[in-house]
Parts: C-alpha cells; sequence; structure tokens
C-alpha cells in the first residue's frame, strides 16, 4: 500500500480509497397495499454508484428469521410493486443496494398488509413440467385452472443467478413455452403464474431443466418432416468431412452412430432429445484410414443405416 500511495504522489495522481469502497445504503423505505392487487414498496436512492438494488421479503420483522430475496431492480429506481402476496398476510421488507460484489448495508425494514381481490384473480396454473430440451432450447408445459385469465407470466432463472427474472408471457389458453437462445449443457429453472386486471396467481411448481451439449447438429428447417428419415450423406465418397441429414416428423429421443466396415460402433455421434425438423451434422473422419463405413439413426420407433465411403 506504502509503494502505491508512493506511486501516485510521483504521478501527481489521487483517489478515495473509502469511496471506491462502499456504497451508500438507501433509506426511508415505505411498503402499503394498492388497488386491491400488490403492496408497493418505494425507498430513497443515497448513492451514486450503485447498479442496482436486492428486495428481500420476510413473514417477521426478526433479521434472524429467513428473509428471501425477492426480486433485483435496476440503478436509480426507487419503486417495486409487489404482485406475489396473499390476502391479509403481513410481509416485511428491506432493501440494499449493490455493485459487483459490493453491496450497502441494509435499509430499514418496512410492513404492510395485504389487501387482495380474491375473487376475481385467476387461479393457479399447476402440473408444470419439461416438455422437451435441446441444445439451444427448453420446451415447458402446464394445467390451466381459471377461466379468466388474460395471460400466463414465464419467470426464469439460471443455475448461477439467485433471482427469478420475468422473461416472457403468453396469452390466455396457451399452455405450453418454448425458451430458444440458450446456451448448451446449463441447467435452468422455470415456474409460471396466471394474471388478468386484479393481480397475479400464485406460482406452480417450480421445474429444472438441462439444455443438451453442444453436439455440432445443427436445425435446418423446422415443422418440414412429415417421416422420418435418413438421408444421404453428401459428398460420397468425401475426404474428410461429409454432411449427414435426417429428418423427424416429432420431438423424440434419438440416437445417431457411426460403425466401421465391420459393424463395429467408432463414434456415438448424438444421444438425446430433438424437436421436429431436419437437422444436418458434418462428421470429420480425418483420424479414421480409407474405408467403407455406416451412419445409423434410431429412435423408438425407427432405425435406418446407409453407407459411405472415404476416400483419401
Amino acid at each position: 500500500m506504502k509503494k502505491l500511495f508512493l506511486i501516485m504522489l510521483l504521478f501527481g495522481l489521487s483517489f478515495d480509497v473509502t469511496q471506491s469502497q462502499t456504497i451508500v445504503a438507501p433509506s426511508k423505505l415505505e411498503a402499503e397495499p394498492e388497488n386491491l392487487t400488490y403492496i408497493k414498496l418505494r425507498w430513497d436512492d443515497n448513492s451514486n454508484n450503485e447498479e442496482g438494488f436486492i428486495i428481500e421479503r420476510s413473514l417477521t420483522k426478526d433479521t434472524s428469521s429467513i428473509w428471501e430475496p425477492l426480486a433485483s431492480v435496476n440503478q436509480n429506481i426507487r419503486t417495486f410493486y409487489d404482485y406475489w402476496v396473499t390476502n391479509q398476510v403481513t410481509y416485511y421488507y428491506r432493501v440494499y443496494a449493490f455493485a459487483g460484489a459490493l453491496r450497502s448495508e441494509y435499509s430499514n425494514i418496512a410492513f404492510a398488509t395485504a389487501i387482495i381481490d380474491t375473487v376475481n384473480i385467476p387461479k393457479a396454473p399447476s402440473n408444470l413440467i419439461v416438455l422437451n430440451t435441446t441444445p439451444t432450447s427448453i420446451t415447458i408445459g402446464w394445467n390451466d385452472n381459471s377461466s379468466n385469465e388474460q395471460g400466463f407470466i414465464i419467470a426464469r432463472r439460471r443455475s448461477d443467478e439467485l433471482l427469478f427474472r420475468y422473461i416472457d408471457t403468453v396469452s390466455a389458453d396457451i399452455l405450453t413455452y418454448q425458451e430458444v437462445g440458450l446456451t448448451p449443457d446449463n441447467l435452468y429453472f422455470y415456474k409460471v403464474c396466471a394474471f388478468n386486471a386484479f393481480g397475479l396467481s400464485d406460482f406452480t411448481n417450480t421445474v429444472s431443466a438441462l439444455t443438451v451439449k453442444n453436439t455440432g447438429i445443427f436445425l435446418q428447417e423446422t415443422y418440414t418432416a412429415d417421416k422420418y428419415m435418413l438421408h444421404y450423406n453428401y459428398p460420397n465418397p468425401f475426404n474428410p468431412e461429409t454432411n449427414i441429414k435426417f429428418s423427424l416428423p416429432e420431438n423424440t429421443y434419438i440416437t445417431l452412430k457411426i460403425f466401421n466396415s465391420a459393424g463395429m460402433e467408432i463414434e456415438n455421434v448424438f444421444s438425446g432429445n430433438f424437436s421436429r425438423g431436419t437437422y444436418s451434422y458434418i462428421w470429420n473422419a480425418s483420424k479414421y484410414s480409407s474405408g467403407v463405413y455406416f451412419y445409423a439413426l434410431e429412435t423408438d420407433n425407427f432405425r435406418e443405416v446407409k453407407k459411405m465411403i472415404l476416400l483419401k
């Protein structure tokens, strides 16, 4: 530290060590029920270096009790609406600011008793399940138990995230959702609730799903296949790469394998779930010698094998 101050003195540099390492806590937190729908939170933002705020909630004001992270909001935001409350239940709140790994002290604790229109809010959906996973997508489905919802809210968090994020909504009577653009071989968690003008229902159960490892298999066309098909590879003969295509008329579990001329399996290209569509895979045979090889596609009710020739 002495060397650092000496260097700064020589070069005319200065900084405020205390300011760079602290965040001023929010204050004057208030909570009150509004519109027979939610509890509104307000607080004063006293810092100028926060990245956002974390709101925590508890059923008691005892600081040694369980406080659950409720939500995260961006910097300079000073309000939050808690829709996930039960009528006549008292909730306690506290807030802190954060910037990276740094965090402020807590605000004061505020509390409010929820006053909710329990007659008109929709009933919660149920039986949330994972329908399908691919390297970059997850499909979930649920049961609709309400007749007056305007739609459903999908909440999701990654395994490295503390809080759920509200990622999308779907219209009334829609009972499935597919999230795309995900990272292969990553774990995600989902839950769903219904909403209308009077408020939000409780959440469903939470489900987890692991995206499939990236295999180099790419989706070319969606919803175009009307039957199972293993296409001829191209080019054939080839050296050292060839394109293997296959079509699936439905979501299914598949295996794609490579065999040598003696019928011995030399590569298990992929085993896992795929959605309906036509896919392609570039097989690189640079580590193999010239000769005849076979590639096989297998599902629960389909199996086909085709021959290809590696010519070096």
